[in-house]
């Protein structure tokens, strides 16, 4: 008998985990709440997000999973161990597990995340490259000498990869994303309307009218915040326009991660990539005109798949399901006795 397989996504913002013959099962912000004085764990996943900017000081939130990799090794081997018992219950076999890793890091960063993974309950585990495993999961054929480009926008990071064979080609990980567009709209509340807001209202404004390109019509949002003045609570009103503004130089990076991979890419899969176009995936995939402001910065078509978010997930999956592709693409389990060899 063996343990369940499990594809897992871990990202800055979130940890998405999809199990053979379910498909996703979970979909969890990676966030833990922790009891200040003994590090318990109180709550993690929504129910800690949901805490956030509104706990008491015996409660602590921490983001233990900062650009996709692992910041702080025992609150992420918590928060995975807490994930990993949602997915398993009470199952006997330790599962085996295949993940998500920013492409580039070191074997040191590896180690780590392996690590992590192994102590919260995994009885087997291997790193695929964040690229690789969402086109796995749009399905791209793993047997053709054939160019694809995978764009993986994240909270913390942006991975750019050219998958060909099923194997990554050229790859690059940027560390810009959703976290880092809901810091600059803070700021620019803060410098240009005196207004202090919190996490949860950037990110709002981000996702209800914030935007790569700017819409035909004009639009507005009423938001809460603190006067910087004299501290009192206010509404105030901000246009898609300041919110654009305030995001540019974070999508100027992200398409700057694109253009530096396709000018180190092989002219023969350059010509596949214009021909098939560009696969935007994760989940700030769908931030208002990403899509078309990577067209205008590349003249290349741009294309987002229905699950966006997911695919990243569905393709450890399916490197686990698919015999001998992992072991054939250089790609090897190991166990914690093994690790620590």
């Amino acid at each position: 008998m063996v343990g369940l397989k499990i594809g897992l996504d871990i990202g800055t913002g979130s940890v998405i985990a999809a199990v053979e013959n379910k498909g996703v099962v979970l979909s969890e912000p990676a966030v833990l709440a922790l009891e200040r004085e003994t590090d318990e764990v109180l709550e993690a996943g929504k129910r800690a997000f949901d805490m956030t900017g509104r706990c008491p000081d015996a409660i602590k939130l921490v983001r233990p999973l900062l650009s996709g990799g692992i910041s702080e090794l025992e609150s992420s081997e918590k928060l995975l161990r807490c994930f990993l018992d949602r997915i398993c219950k009470n199952k006997i076999f330790k599962p085996t597990v295949v993940a998500t890793m920013p492409a580039g890091i070191t074997n040191l960063e590896k180690r780590n995340i392996l690590g992590c993974i192994l102590r919260a309950g995994a009885g087997r585990a291997v790193l695929i490259e964040e690229p690789l495993a969402a086109a796995l999961g749009i399905g791209v054929m793993t047997d053709k000498p054939y160019g694809t480009m995978i764009v993986n926008v994240g909270a913390g990071t942006t991975g750019v990869g050219v998958v060909t064979m099923g194997s990554i080609a050229v790859a690059k990980s940027a560390a810009v994303g959703g976290d880092d567009m809901d810091r600059v709209i803070k700021t620019y509340l803060k410098n240009n309307r005196g207004v202090n807001v919190g996490r949860l209202t950037a990110e709002e404004l981000k996702t209800l009218i914030g935007g790569a390109k700017m819409r035909d019509e004009t639009i507005a949002a009423v938001a809460k915040g603190k006067d910087m003045a004299d501290g009192m609570p206010l509404f105030f009103e901000v246009t898609a326009q300041e919110i654009n503004f305030a995001v540019r130089d974070c999508v100027d990076e992200i398409c700057k991660a694109i253009t530096d991979v396709l000018e180190v890419t092989p002219p023969e899969l350059v010509r596949d990539i214009t021909d098939d176009g560009i696969f935007l995936c994760g989940g700030m995939a769908k931030l208002y005109g990403l899509d078309k402001y990577i067209e205008e910065a590349t003249g290349i078509k741009v294309k987002i798949p229905g699950n966006a978010t997911n695919v990243a997930a569905l393709g450890c999956l399916r490197a686990l399901n698919e015999e001998n592709y992992l072991s054939s693409n250089g790609y090897h389990f190991v166990t914690l006795e093994t690790l620590n060899v």
